[in-house]
C-alpha cells in the first residue's frame, strides 16, 4: 500500500468570519486520513490558511470539502483584503513530502482541479511543476488585473471560460515547499514598506509586498520564500532589519504562516526573530514524526 504523503495548504479568501473559521476547523478535524496541523485568519489580508498533511484520497476530499463550505459561505465579488487574490479558493498547493516524488503531487492536484471544476463550474488554473500553460507557472501573474481578459486569451485547464460571479477562479499544482513569513515595522509608512519589498524581490527565489494592516495601524512586509534552502528565514529576516533601520524604523514582530521544513528554523531563535506566536505544530518535519496514523500499514 501506498505510505507517500503530501502537505496541502489551501487559501481561503476569508479572515474575518469566526463562524467560519470555526465550521472549517470542524471539518477538517473530522477528515479521515488527514491531519490538520494549523489554521489561521488575518482580518487585514482577508484570508485563512489551511495547513494539511496526508495521502492523496484524503486530501482530495477535504479540499472538496473547503470548496463546499467556500461556496456556501464566500461571496469574492464583496471581498476587500490587502493580500492579492483570484478565487473565494484562492490557491491549492500540493507539497510532495520525503520520498514522495513530484509526479504524485502532480497526479494529487491533477485528478483534484479536475473534479473541482467539474463539480463547482468554476475555471481551475494549474501551477508551477502542473502547469501546462507557461503564462499559468508563476502565481504572481495570475494575480494581475485583466484576469478574466487574459483567460479569454489563455483558457484554463479545467473548467468555464468565465469566472464564477461568486467564487473567481482556483490556482492549483504541485509545488516545492515555500515559507511565507511577515514582518511588522513600526511604522505607517506604507511607501517604506514597499522599498524594502522591492529590494528583497531583488534576492533569489524571495517573493515580497509591502502592505498596510489597518488593525495594527503599522506596515507589513509580506514574504514567500519559494525555496528556502538558497535563501533562509534569518537571511531574510536580517535584509528587512538592516533596510528598516537605515530608514529609522524598527521591527515590531515577525509570523510564520502555515507550516515550514525544520531546516528554515536552524540557525535562528524565537528573540532573534521576535516570532511571538510560532507553535511545533507550524514544523513540517514535526508532524511527520507524531503522525504516524496518517501511514497506511
Amino acid at each position: 500500500m501506498s505510505s507517500r504523503l503530501f502537505q496541502c495548504a489551501p487559501n481561503l479568501s476569508e479572515g474575518r468570519n469566526p463562524q467560519l473559521f470555526s465550521a472549517v476547523q470542524q471539518a477538517m478535524q473530522g477528515m479521515p486520513g488527514v491531519a490538520m496541523t494549523d489554521l489561521s485568519m488575518d482580518h487585514d489580508h482577508h484570508r485563512m490558511v489551511v495547513s494539511l498533511l496526508g495521502q492523496a484520497d484524503g486530501l482530495r476530499e477535504a479540499v472538496l470539502r473547503l470548496f463546499e463550505i467556500a461556496s456556501q459561505n464566500i461571496d469574492l465579488s464583496k471581498h476587500a483584503g490587502v493580500h492579492p487574490r483570484i478565487g473565494a479558493v484562492d490557491v491549492v498547493p500540493f507539497v510532495p513530502l520525503g520520498s514522495t516524488p513530484m509526479e504524485a503531487a502532480q497526479a494529487v492536484a491533477l485528478s483534484t482541479a479536475q473534479e473541482v471544476a467539474a463539480r463547482f463550474e468554476l475555471p481551475v488554473l494549474l501551477y508551477e511543476y502542473s502547469a501546462r500553460n507557461p503564462a499559468h507557472r508563476n502565481l504572481p501573474d495570475l494575480r494581475r488585473q485583466g484576469l478574466q481578459e487574459r483567460l479569454l486569451e489563455n483558457a484554463p485547464d479545467f473548467g468555464p471560460v468565465q469566472l464564477h460571479p461568486r467564487l473567481g477562479a482556483t490556482v492549483m499544482g504541485a509545488r516545492k515547499p515555500l515559507v511565507a513569513f511577515n514582518v511588522v515595522l513600526e511604522s505607517q509608512d506604507l511607501a517604506l514598506a514597499r522599498e524594502i519589498a522591492k529590494f528583497l524581490r531583488g534576492l533569489p527565489s524571495v517573493r515580497s509586498l509591502g502592505l498596510w494592516l489597518e488593525s495594527q495601524r503599522r506596515v507589513q512586509v509580506s514574504i514567500n520564500l519559494t525555496d528556502p534552502e538558497r535563501v533562509d528565514l534569518e537571511e531574510v529576516f536580517s535584509h528587512v532589519s538592516e533596510q528598516a533601520a537605515l530608514r529609522g524604523v524598527a521591527v515590531h514582530s515577525s509570523e510564520l504562516i502555515g507550516m515550514a521544513p525544520a531546516a528554515s528554523f536552524v540557525k535562528m531563535a524565537r528573540t532573534r526573530l521576535k516570532m511571538l506566536t510560532v507553535q511545533p505544530g507550524q514544523l513540517l518535519e514535526w508532524n511527520l514524526l507524531n503522525q504516524e496514523s496518517l501511514y497506511e500499514r
